[in-house]
């Protein structure tokens, strides 16, 4: 395919994706978005006052079920690939150590942890949540990596240990999500009560869900970073 073609092919895809984001947003105005049930009930049914952690840890916790299923598939699919035949693996010269960035992982470790924990413990008062928080803890690993050499931080973080933990967790959430089956009530029910709308011990099960997606996602971003640096060679 010539490179006018793909310009031309990459103007109509997003020419239709916002043409389709146009006209999603008009027929929402047309049907009163005042009126969507989400935005009424949401804070109160769910006791988060983050809605968009209500609907996806509670209105719609089977979607993001099946998210987590496809990220943990993701983070075994680029192990295993990247892991599977040492003999492909390049040779790159080593980088040598910056006191740049020895010194701004030594200040910025703790504040990016924090900012993960945050993000995941008020996930359901505030915009974050687990997916978000993980990530952001797992950049902190990224820089650990950067100033003291992966195996360095692997070594320190017990690769093996956090990795049977990732999975133990995967598990855990859906034991979680089955066991209002054992109470006569359908999967994915809310069993916990949503208490006080505002308060850190709201929203049922979502901060849970938060610290236990948190977790896995922290791990996982984890395992996929440390997988790229070994297939590349350490950095």
């Amino acid at each position: 395919m010539s490179r006018t073609a793909i310009v031309v092919l990459a103007l109509l895809l997003v020419s239709g994706l916002c043409a389709l984001l146009f006209l999603t947003s008009d027929c929402q105005r047309t049907r009163g978005g005042t009126e969507n049930p989400y935005l009424r009930v949401g804070a109160s049914e769910t006791g988060a006052v983050n809605l968009v952690s209500g609907i996806y840890l509670n209105y719609r916790l089977y979607d993001s079920l099946f998210e987590l299923l496809i990220f943990s598939m993701a983070v075994l699919g680029v192990r295993f690939y990247l892991n599977a035949d040492e003999s492909k693996k390049p040779t790159v010269a080593r980088i040598a150590e910056s006191p740049v960035v020895r010194i701004a992982a030594d200040l910025l470790f703790g504040p990016i942890i924090m900012i993960g924990l945050y993000l995941i413990v008020f996930g359901h008062l505030s915009p974050g949540g687990g997916f978000s928080g993980g990530a952001v803890g797992g950049t902190g690993l990224l820089l650990c990596a950067a100033a003291l050499g992966a195996e360095v931080v692997a070594r320190r973080f017990h690769e093996q240990i956090v990795e049977q933990i990732e999975w133990g967790i995967l598990l855990v959430i859906v034991l979680f999500t089955l066991a209002p089956i054992f109470f006569g009530y359908t999967p994915l029910t809310d069993l916990l009560p949503s208490g006080q709308v505002g308060t850190l011990l709201s929203g049922g099960t979502i901060p849970i869900y938060n610290v236990l997606i948190g977790t896995k996602v922290f791990i996982g971003t984890w395992v996929v970073i440390y997988s790229f640096i070994h297939h590349r060679g350490e950095i």
